[in-house]
């Protein structure tokens, strides 16, 4: 539990602020909170669109312990709901493919592609049968540049009510027409929120980038522009004179892009876990997948826009980006199991947080308030 001393030194303006108490990482009770509080509340981002691109395509995803389906339907229109069968809690898929109808492997029941309930086996005997909402349970779902969330509260404000003015930030990089060309998996043995505030602050280009990212992106150059009280963050990372001419300069850039835009990177995340780099070339999509306080998969995704990625050089392009992003990552390894030790040691404690580190900030705001809609903080 969060004392009131520990409360305040979270709240406090930026320059004054602590970062969050070690038991907000360590915790499985904390964990459990972000589940009912966060995970369970919020929209949480799954798949891209075009990976369901017809009648019928499916994938199966995930919120953290909550198997999920994401289906096109017939309509051209995205449905999610439960992959949980209401007969005996058997998962009904665990793939990604194309289907008519979903048919649970364990008694044979059928659903519809919107989840309703189509037929079961040896049911003839049994009265009242079949039972209202006897299909596969639906859950919210929106989309957002080519991104699709789900939200398991049926009651959470829109996704895009929320967004604002980020909508106008990212409106030039035409993320709608990106597609995903390579993609690479990582296994996270930390807790979630370690990874995500890495992410959000340029203050380590001096650290484990300082010859990888420094030179080209200055970390005292960094600023951030954001809402606290909508849940997203946007780091800017303007590009260095020396570092135009490198060679990710060389790369078609994305057209449309203002001057700005053409000179700088972002870093941006959508509270809890939507966090994706822009460049004036190529997008990444870090996905993040938690399972429990002290672990999560991490999927690192290069997205080009569709007409370069079906170019004769797109499948190059893919292949070197992704090879540029995996080391950067494997530079990041070591100041995420660092903290991850520190954080579990019995002398670590809140630490002071820079000016560079305002994302962390404004995700912490975010977080404490969420948390605190829970009893016993």
């Amino acid at each position: 539990m969060l004392t009131c001393l520990e409360i305040a030194s979270v709240t406090a303006p930026l320059s004054e602020a602590k970062t969050l108490p070690p038991e907000a990482y360590r915790s499985a009770a904390f964990f459990d909170r972000e589940l009912q509080t966060i995970f369970y509340k919020e929209w949480v981002c799954v798949a891209r669109e075009e990976q369901i691109p017809n009648a019928g395509d499916y994938r199966s995803v995930e919120v953290v312990a909550q198997p999920l389906i994401v289906v096109r339907q017939k309509d051209h229109s995205i449905h999610a709901m439960s992959s949980i069968c209401p007969h005996r809690a058997m998962q009904v898929v665990t793939d990604h493919g194309n289907a008519a109808n979903f048919s649970c492997p364990y008694h044979l029941w059928k659903f519809a592609l919107d989840g309703g309930f189509v037929s079961a086996p040896h049911m003839d005997n049994v009265e009242n049968f079949p039972p209202l909402n006897c299909g596969l349970k639906a859950v919210r779902v929106e989309t957002w540049q080519g991104f699709i969330f789900v939200n398991l509260d049926a009651n959470a404000p829109s996704l895009q009510d929320r967004l604002g003015s980020l909508n106008e930030i990212m409106s030039e990089y035409r993320m709608t027409d990106l597609v995903v060309v390579a993609s690479t998996e990582f296994d996270c043995p930390w807790n979630w929120k370690i990874l995500v505030e890495n992410f959000m602050e340029a203050y380590h280009h001096v650290g484990p980038h300082r010859k990888s990212i420094q030179p080209s992106h200055h970390a005292s150059d960094s600023y951030v522009s954001g809402s606290v009280r909508n849940g997203w963050s946007v780091l800017h990372m303007p590009t260095t004179s020396h570092g135009k001419d490198d060679d990710s300069a060389s790369l078609p850039m994305i057209e449309g892009l203002t001057e700005k835009q053409q000179s700088e990177t972002l870093a941006s995340l959508i509270m809890p876990t939507f966090a994706w780099l822009n460049t004036p070339s190529v997008t990444f999509w870090y996905e993040l997948k938690p399972s429990a306080y002290n672990t999560m998969k991490l999927i690192i995704h290069t997205l080009l826009p569709a007409q370069m990625a079906r170019s004769a050089e797109g499948s190059d392009i893919g292949t070197l980006v992704q090879s540029t992003i995996e080391k950067i990552h494997l530079e990041d390894i070591a100041v995420n199991e660092g903290p991850w030790k520190g954080l579990n040691s019995p002398l670590s404690e809140q630490g002071r947080l820079s000016q560079l580190e305002e994302a962390i900030w404004q995700m912490n705001q975010w977080w404490l308030k969420r948390i605190q809609d829970s009893d016993d903080v």
